[in-house]
């Protein structure tokens, strides 16, 4: 039966082994936590909990490790009360808007800031869309034969194609064709823009064709590459003192494989998600912890925030953070496509 009581000498142990990496005996229990219960009573209550797999203890005389199960409890019992000062919020959103149009940069400072705050690794990947849509295009001369197709997509994203013509394509032409196919295909979607019936000569085709081939790929791609930041934050810890251990986690990180390190099944939750230890689905990852939140539009474009950091991580300071960040970089990515 897990009582309050049990909860409470549980969450001790949790929140005092986060702060030191040492097993947490009774005493320090009775010492630092206002409790009021003895230490053989707390020693009881912790044979208990063993048993219930909450914690892990090497021998009966020995302080208590959390397990991941124990983990698992103490975030639960966070809930959604824990929040960031105001003024950590409000310095973190003056810094973001200082580069408020400019996302290239907005993965770089979240990963600073985050990686700063919580003092561990994180990953940031740049927002893809559900489907991207048509925000501009243009038509630039190169040679005679030779023209440069760039598509600007509605998350900001540019591309560029050469594109080879059977005829010479005079600068005024191409400045015709690209006003026409913006008129008819601004804001709409590859699938959206193959629909649409237009009269089209063969070059305006051709360039039509191109538009659609570059939007179509773009949607079928995975997310790029994640930017990270804080990597000595993990070498400095000691659960990752075995260098097997640590030359598996730093392989993955350094790599930026973003399904080994988050599975694609927790992207599609919303909300703040929090994989523990062995809950990780590649083995090299079960010593770490995850909290992770999407940001973004709902079913236009979306990115991920996270920190990746060992099972002992501060979640009572990582879960409010993420969950703070994901919403600036959602309200600046609304921004991009006019919806704040």
């Amino acid at each position: 039966m897990f009582t309050e009581r049990r909860a409470s000498i549980l969450r001790a142990i949790v929140g005092e082994y986060i702060q030191t990496a040492v097993p947490v005996a009774s005493e320090v229990i009775v010492r630092r936590y206002n409790i009021g219960l003895s230490s053989a009573t707390i020693r009881n209550e912790m044979a208990h909990l063993e048993d219930e797999g909450y914690i892990i203890r090497p021998h009966i005389s020995a302080g208590g490790i959390p397990s991941d199960k124990g983990y698992r409890y103490y975030v639960e019992s966070l809930g959604e009360g824990v929040e960031l000062s105001m003024g950590e919020r409000l310095l973190i959103s003056h810094l973001f808007h200082q580069v408020e149009m400019r996302l290239e940069e907005w993965a770089q400072l979240a990963a600073v800031v985050l990686s700063r705050m919580v003092n561990s690794v994180a990953v940031i990947t740049f927002p893809k869309a559900t489907r991207c849509r048509l925000k501009h295009l243009e038509l630039i001369p190169i040679h005679d034969l030779l023209g440069l197709l760039v598509v600007i997509l509605g998350e900001a994203k540019l591309k560029q194609q050469l594109l080879f013509f059977e005829r010479m394509v005079t600068q005024e032409e191409m400045a015709a064709i690209s006003g026409k196919l913006n008129l008819a295909y601004s804001g709409l979607t590859w699938h959206e823009i193959m629909e649409k019936v237009i009269d089209l000569s063969l070059i305006e085709a051709h360039v039509s064709e191109m538009v659609v081939e570059i939007m179509r790929v773009e949607d079928e791609g995975e997310y790029e590459e994640p930017f990270l930041y804080g990597l000595h934050h993990i070498l400095s810890q000691p659960e990752f003192s075995d260098t097997l251990r640590m030359m598996g986690i730093m392989e993955i990180l350094e790599g930026r494989s973003l399904p080994r390190i988050i599975p694609p099944d927790v992207l599609a939750l919303d909300g703040v998600q929090v994989i523990i230890g062995g809950e990780n689905h590649d083995e090299a990852m079960r010593e770490c912890s995850v909290v992770v939140t999407r940001y973004g539009i709902q079913g236009e474009a979306s990115g991920a925030v996270m920190v990746v950091g060992p099972k002992r991580m501060q979640y009572s300071r990582a879960i409010p953070t993420v969950r703070y960040l994901g919403s600036v970089l959602g309200d600046l990515l609304g921004g991009l496509y006019n919806r704040r």
